[in-house]
């Protein structure tokens, strides 16, 4: 079935704001501004750590990887690194954008990476409506696995 106009310009929407957000969150590392000193040695820590998670998602998501929060029909991904969190991909970013901050030290970098997560909030509340339309077993599992941390933010069944 295809995707309707207005669900995919809210898609094109939400992941144009997500680059911008990250995009902010990559530029406030790199400029002068208030801040402490960071720590290097943290902060690619993090980013490693962020990348390693993001491409283990990726791995096990497979044919079911899109970047719109309209699933693609490929199925739903429960299993591998998807049995701990529901939003794997999510939280490697922000690991990787806290990495960032903490490396650079820069408030605004700091102030960037707090947007995203505020961001990646909301806009994982609109694709799991979406989830929970396409997949019935979606609801069961999103209350027993955590949201962007295992055990941390299961949904709640209505």
């Amino acid at each position: 079935m295809p995707t309707p106009p207005r669900t995919r310009m809210l898609g094109l929407v939400l992941v144009g704001l997500q680059g911008v957000i990250f995009l902010a969150v990559g530029v406030t590392a790199l400029l002068d501004g208030p801040g402490v000193e960071g720590s290097m040695w943290l902060g690619s820590t993090l980013v490693l750590l962020g990348l390693l998670g993001m491409f283990w998602s990726g791995k096990d998501l497979g044919r079911a990887l899109t970047p719109m929060p309209t699933p693609n029909g490929a199925g739903l991904a429960a299993g591998g690194i998807y049995s701990y969190v529901r939003h794997p991909m999510y939280a490697g970013i922000l690991v990787i954008a806290f990495g960032m901050a903490i490396g650079s030290g820069r408030l605004w970098t700091l102030v960037s990476a707090v947007v995203l997560l505020v961001f990646f909030d909301i806009k994982t509340r609109v694709e799991e409506g979406y989830l929970v339309r396409a997949y019935p077993g979606y609801e069961d599992y999103a209350a027993r696995t955590g949201k962007f941390v295992p055990g941390v933010g299961k949904r709640r069944i209505r």
